[in-house]
């Protein structure tokens, strides 16, 4: 009996084994590649909420290019409007794919600006951000930084409110340990200069974008420690070199081949820091000009892909920053003319590609 009771329990042993085994292999996390594509497209200030401009058909045509082989989208300041035009024309995207768009409002239908004229935002309709994915996602999740942006619009019923800005991300469904998030720093940060002697200091302002930035990094670490990994895109509103993107950027950037951004201590590495034509820095995103961009550049880069460093598998990543195609402009009456050319936005797209370590 008690060699038939030892024999049973090294058999149950050996079976427990196997199944925590088994486990622990099946835990192993996987090398998966993504590619991100993001682009604020000024959807209602230079693009008025219009779907007849080109702007829609230029999106959609980047994204399903093959070559691109994009797999997330994230575009900043972008009008329902438009969003529902783009999520029709990217249905077929990936016919297999039930749950691939997500819409995030900052700003509510019928709302106008805040001058004299009271103009109409967006046509009319809502403005926010928003998420696509090849693959299906899972719940959405939305979370509003406590710091203001310091931009305001008015609602319907003539009440000033704060815009909000926040971040999206979604979870792809197959693999929920995996995130694709969208985000938009204000525009308004003047609370982080370079003093005289080489130091970053803080001074009295309105350090809006440094303090949402401050959110994020907390957010971003909360999600990490949780074991999921994320890409982030966005306009961030801030270069590369500025010392309020120190707390992103990983300190491995410091030591990068004729780096110009330095000071860095974070946790990331953005897909375009190994740039060559601007090492640490990275290519031009805004058409905007500036007279602080590094490199012996005049637009500055302040679209970017972020990575959690320890979630690469390895470190061939790379991000192109592309030209800003022309889409047809606005007569004095506040038509389409397709005899007007300009630019479709004041920034231009960013896809980065980057192979992650992903959990079950």
């Amino acid at each position: 009996m008690r060699k038939a009771l030892t024999a049973g329990a090294l058999a149950l042993a050996a079976l427990l084994t196997n199944v925590v085994g088994a486990t622990a292999a099946s835990a192993e996390p996987t090398a998966v590649t993504y590619t991100a594509w993001t682009w604020n497209i000024s959807g209602h200030k230079i693009n008025r909420g219009a779907v007849d401009n080109g702007l829609v058909e230029q999106a959609i045509g980047s994204i399903k290019r093959p070559e691109n082989a994009v797999d997330f989208v994230s575009f900043n300041e972008i009008c329902y409007s438009q969003y529902r035009a783009i999520r029709t024309q990217l249905a077929s995207w990936n016919p297999d794919n039930p749950s691939y768009a997500r819409f995030q409002e900052a700003i509510p239908a019928g709302s106008t600006d805040t001058s004299s004229d009271r103009n109409p935002i967006c046509g009319g309709e809502a403005f926010g951000k928003a998420v696509f994915s090849r693959h299906e996602l899972g719940r959405a999740e939305y979370r509003t930084f406590t710091q203001e942006s310091g931009l305001f619009y008015r609602s319907a019923d003539g009440v000033e409110h704060a815009v909000p800005n926040g971040l999206l991300c979604a979870p792809l469904a197959a693999r929920s340990s995996m995130k694709f998030c969208s985000v938009h720093i204000s525009p308004i940060s003047t609370s982080d200069v370079l003093a005289a002697d080489g130091k970053t200091v803080l001074v009295p302002g309105k350090p809006y974008g440094y303090r949402q930035l401050v959110e994020l990094a907390s957010w971003l670490d909360g999600s990490a420690a949780a074991g999921e990994t994320y890409m982030v895109a966005g306009d961030f509103n801030a270069q590369p070199d500025y010392g309020r993107l120190n707390q992103f950027y990983d300190e491995e950037v410091n030591a990068v081949p004729g780096s110009v951004n330095l000071g860095n201590k974070g946790a990331h590495r953005e897909l375009d820091d190994m740039d060559s034509s601007c090492p640490g820095h990275g290519e031009e995103t805004s058409i905007n000009p500036a007279d602080d961009v590094p490199c012996g550049k005049t637009q500055p880069k302040i679209d970017m892909i972020f990575v959690r460093t320890d979630r690469l598998a390895s470190r061939d990543y790379t991000a192109d920053a592309k030209s800003v195609p022309d889409c047809a402009g606005f007569a004095k009456d506040g038509k389409v003319d397709p005899a007007i050319a300009t630019p479709c936005s004041d920034h231009r797209v960013l896809i980065g590609r980057a192979t992650l370590l992903v959990g079950p």
